[in-house]
């Protein structure tokens, strides 16, 4: 529907390379195990749909999210730092991130050697910043967890079928809060 009102969509995806650290954890335990060695898994980002090309030419990535084996954890704040700066070098004078969140940052090898709430933290400064100091306006949609305790504007869904309308209706109360006169 965007596509065909010009809108530009990026559909980007993220995951870790692997399960519990993979070779990052390993490194970490060869070095002898350093004090806060924050995070410890190696990331997996992924363009599903690049702006530019039309869904129909994307159809097959897109599948590539049901792939099994391919998600395994996840570490937001980094991911979300990733598709800012996609966003941000796009030439649109409107950039509207919006996420769509299975709930908390998971990182089973991070979260064990360091602070508590580690990734947390860092997702919550990135949301912030997102939020008060860029351009982008950042939007999620929790499917099945509450992401409003992280992002100012957020819903959530029960079901992952509700997420076609749930999206546009968060993109036409964007629209209709910047273009109401003020």
């Amino acid at each position: 529907t965007l596509e065909r009102c010009g809108v530009k969509v990026e559909v980007l995806g993220f995951t870790t390379q692997a399960w519990k650290g993979g070779r990052v954890w390993e490194t970490w335990q060869q070095a002898g195990e350093p004090d806060n060695p924050g995070r410890l898994n190696e990331l997996r980002h992924i363009i599903y749909k690049p702006a530019d090309q039309p869904w129909r030419r994307a159809k097959n990535r897109i599948g590539l999210m049901l792939k099994p084996g391919l998600l395994k954890e996840n570490i937001d704040g980094e991911a979300l730092i990733w598709a800012y700066r996609r966003l941000i070098r796009r030439p649109e004078a409107r950039k509207i991130l919006l996420v769509i969140s299975d709930g908390a940052p998971v990182d089973d090898a991070t979260l064990t050697v360091n602070p508590p709430h580690y990734l947390d933290a860092h997702l919550r400064q990135v949301i912030q910043w997102l939020e008060r100091r860029t351009p982008v306006q950042l939007m999620a949609i929790g499917i099945g967890h509450d992401v409003t305790r992280y992002y100012r504007q957020a819903l959530m869904l029960r079901e992952p079928e509700e997420l076609g309308g749930a999206m546009l209706q968060q993109l036409a109360q964007l629209l209709d809060t910047r273009l109401a006169p003020g």
